[in-house]
């Protein structure tokens, strides 16, 4: 039998393998399994991982499992005190992680290349029904070529204290693509420590222009100091969404649809740049939004719709639902007038704004 040493330090069960079904030996450096076992066995229950992350420590505490097989199960399991709960250090497929928990993590799971590896793309993976709480960059990173996956039923919280620069719950990257995300919430993704004249980031879903096919269905953001869904993704679509007390609740840079969502009381909490319900970014394209509803209290002036974009935004806004009694629906911050369709004609739609 082809032994093969389990490395790193920090690193816990790196086969993904339960302790019933494992055989193994010690030594001075750490757990051996035998190689071919190691492939075979997939099933991680009802497991602790603890880490040595400290309060504070940036990206330090190692990690607890290091996926190292294709349709591996990680289920009824809690990570805790690690920079990274669950990494992803090469191509994987059909992971499913279940009934989780986590505390004290700086990411809950992330795809990053082990050394020598060019790809650590996930596919044809389940996330589901998993709490953490006290992240200090966020709950997932999904990049590289990763694909055809569903996040659900995730509640990410950052911690008390805020997070460190660039926080996001919840962050697409790379190629990402065919990626859904159901009920998923982020919380209190705020940045601290910049000053005051800058910008201040911090959101709590986002996604990039190389991603493509994400869907957003029945997910919350709350309490970021930037974009409650920070998206430059092309054909997005959001379902019955809800962002509340964000900078900006959507934030948006490409193209794509909203369905059914809602934003409530945007807000600043520090940095440059004004709050608004709903912005428009760079070289945006054209947005469809249906029955969108909004509320702001009285004194809340943080505009409805929010322009600030390379080329001429073009909006399509059917049966809005608007309720912002001192903000301005339509403001352009910098760049050309948007092109902005009312469907039915503005006077048909609820829409009660200062102008």
């Amino acid at each position: 039998m082809a032994w093969v040493r389990v490395t790193r330090r920090n690193v816990l069960a790196l086969a993904v393998v339960s302790s019933a079904s494992m055989t193994a030996r010690l030594w001075s450096g750490g757990l051996i399994v035998p190689e071919a076992r190691a492939q075979a066995a997939t099933l991680v229950q009802g497991r602790t991982f603890s880490g040595t992350r400290g309060s504070g420590s940036g990206s330090a505490g190692g990690e607890g499992i290091r996926v190292a097989a294709d349709g591996t199960r990680i289920v009824d399991s809690t990570f805790q005190n690690f920079a990274t709960g669950v990494r992803i250090p090469k191509v994987i497929g059909q992971l499913t992680v279940e009934n989780g928990k986590g505390d004290n993590l700086y990411r809950f799971l992330d795809t990053t290349v082990a050394s020598g590896v060019p790809d650590a793309s996930l596919s044809d993976f389940v996330i589901r029904n998993v709490e953490a709480k006290g992240l200090e960059h966020g709950f997932l990173r999904l990049r590289y070529q990763s694909a055809r996956g569903q996040i659900e039923d995730i509640v990410a919280n950052c911690r008390d204290s805020g997070g460190d620069q660039y926080c996001v719950g919840f962050a697409l990257d790379d190629q990402a693509h065919d990626i859904t995300y159901l009920r998923a919430a982020a919380h209190g993704f705020r940045e601290v420590g910049r000053p005051n004249d800058s910008y201040w980031n911090g959101d709590g879903f986002t996604d990039e222009r190389g991603n493509s096919a994400i869907r957003y269905l029945d997910c919350v953001a709350t309490g970021s100091t930037d974009g409650g869904f920070d998206l430059k993704s092309s054909g997005v679509r959001l379902e019955r969404c809800k962002s509340e007390g964000n900078k900006r609740n959507f934030r948006l840079w490409n193209s794509g649809e909203l369905h059914d969502c809602e934003s409530t009381e945007p807000m600043s909490r520090g940095g440059s740049g004004r709050a608004a319900h709903f912005s428009f970014h760079g070289d945006v394209g054209a947005y469809r939004i249906v029955k969108p509803k909004v509320r702001a209290a009285q004194g809340n002036a943080a505009p409805v719709f929010l322009f600030n974009t390379n080329a001429p935004a073009r909006i399509i806004i059917e049966g809005a639902d608007i309720e912002a009694p001192s903000a301005t629906l339509i403001a352009v911050e910098n760049g050309p007038q948007p092109v902005v369709e009312f469907a039915p004609p503005r006077d048909q739609q609820r829409i009660v704004t200062a102008s």
